[in-house]
């Protein structure tokens, strides 16, 4: 958030509808002459990103009232009491990103010098010929359209944060380098963090290593491809062994302009997996059950006994089965080498 206020999310607001909102330009100049000439001048250009609408003070503690309503700040460098540079630090403090032009008659290689130092979005000389109002109009919209780009792409990015951070799954995306650029709050807890401690580093800061070069290569090839990939049971242990079995689907993403980069979905479908294992476990139980069955039928003294408590057994697992949740026996990590499903990591 940029302190910018509720009438600048209205503008935002109208521009994401695809409406064009007038550019509100606050211009600071002692000489009120000059600042109604430069209002009527900016008024009457043409160009892209709306017209300009401009509101004049000639005393700069006047403009910083009114820097909430502005799109940019246009300002002279000589005035009375302070200079456009003074105005700058304590506008910056206001609203660190506002386009800032000094737009001055008292110009040299040391100002410009100053400026720039100081962080002015541009620099103007005035006088000269007479389009340069035209010139300004154009470094105004430039600057403008800069900083509702970006204000806008700040606003999809707090919205999208808001939709990915309450989904179960783990949401992710990473750039062309491995280096986690965005991570939702299931996917940063699933290692004990936060989202900001993940984003900004590469996932081998994080995955062992084994895992990060097994990642990074399935990475490069969807990038490669341009093809997404789907992974129905992926395995990966936790520091106590315990068994985690996850759903991963991974896509290219768009990480414009930086390039591209891999959007991942994380589903833990542990609790499922165990369901389905025990469910298999019990019908063949049951199986087992109906084997012993038909043989104590046939059977007698011993054998049937023995047969009789075969059925037993496979009656009470089954019943165990049906009754426990968590992992079987072979679910264990010694148990892995003979899964059904090979043993993999997870993100």
């Amino acid at each position: 958030m940029n302190g910018d206020g509720a009438e600048s999310e209205g503008v935002e607001s109208r521009l994401s509808s695809g409406e064009t909102a007038p550019i509100r330009v606050l211009h600071v100049d002692d000489d009120p002459a000059f600042g109604d000439l430069t209002a009527a001048r900016l008024a009457r250009t043409d160009g892209d990103g709306g017209p300009i609408r401009v509101e004049s003070v000639t005393e700069p503690d006047a403009a910083l009232d009114r820097l909430d309503d502005a799109d940019c700040v246009v300002s002279d460098f000589e005035m009375p009491e302070t200079d456009g540079l003074d105005l700058l630090d304590t506008a910056r403090d206001r609203r660190p990103d506002l386009p800032f032009v000094l737009f001055t008659g008292k110009g040299s290689e040391e100002i410009a010098s100053r400026a720039i130092s100081a962080g002015v979005t541009d620099y103007l000389r005035k006088g000269g010929s007479a389009d340069r109002f035209d010139v300004l109009a154009n470094r105004i919209r430039n600057a403008v359209a800069r900083y509702r780009a970006e204000r806008e792409a700040e606003r999809r990015e707090t919205h999208l944060r808001r939709v990915v951070d309450v989904l179960p799954e783990c949401i992710f995306v990473k750039d062309a380098a491995g280096r986690y650029v965005l991570m939702n709050r299931a996917g940063a807890e699933t290692y004990g963090m936060e989202p900001a401690e993940v984003e900004g580093r590469l996932e081998a800061d994080i995955l062992p290593p084994e895992d990060a070069e097994r990642f990074r290569e399935e990475d490069r090839e969807i990038l490669a491809s341009g093809e997404p990939t789907y992974r129905p049971e992926q395995r990966r242990r936790t520091d106590d062994g315990s068994l985690i079995v996850e759903r991963v689907q991974k896509l290219p993403f768009d990480l414009a302009p930086s390039g591209e980069g891999v959007l991942g979905v994380v589903e833990d479908i542990t609790d499922e997996h165990f369901r389905r294992r025990r469910r298999e476990a019990a019908l063949s139980a049951v199986g087992d059950a109906e084997s012993a069955l038909a043989e104590a039928r046939t059977a007698d003294g011993e054998a049937a006994a023995d047969a009789h408590d075969r059925c037993a057994n496979a009656l009470e697992r089954v019943r165990t089965l049906l009754s426990n949740g968590g992992p079987l026996d072979d679910d264990s990590p010694a148990g892995d080498s003979t899964d059904d499903d090979s043993p993999d990591g997870g993100e």
